[in-house]
């Protein structure tokens, strides 16, 4: 039974890897046709432009809140490493007491 687990397991690896470059080959095809039609090019841009004024107080804030979030994020980390090389410490310390 472990057999045809393993043997699914590769079939949906193998599934999902031809559709992740069936997506990628036709988002960079799409992405070549849509570069070649300035006035394409051209209405994207006034409609990101649009859409970045409308919601710009949003998305200073989601920008804010997310750059609180990384350095509680780096804070948290700096707390973890100390806390682990001061147990480290404290293991060497019993060690060499114990020799």
């Amino acid at each position: 039974m472990s057999q045809s687990s393993k043997g699914e397991l590769v079939v949906k690896s193998v599934a999902t890897a031809v559709v992740a470059t069936a997506i990628v080959e036709s988002g960079l095809s799409f992405g070549k046709t849509i570069a070649k039609q300035p006035i394409v090019l051209f209405g994207l841009g006034i409609a990101v432009g649009y859409f970045t004024h409308k919601y710009r107080k949003e998305i200073i804030s989601i920008t804010s809140h997310t750059a609180e979030q990384g350095k509680d994020f780096i804070v948290q980390q700096k707390n973890h490493l100390s806390e682990f090389l001061a147990e480290v410490q404290g293991n060497d310390e019993q060690k060499d007491q114990t020799d």
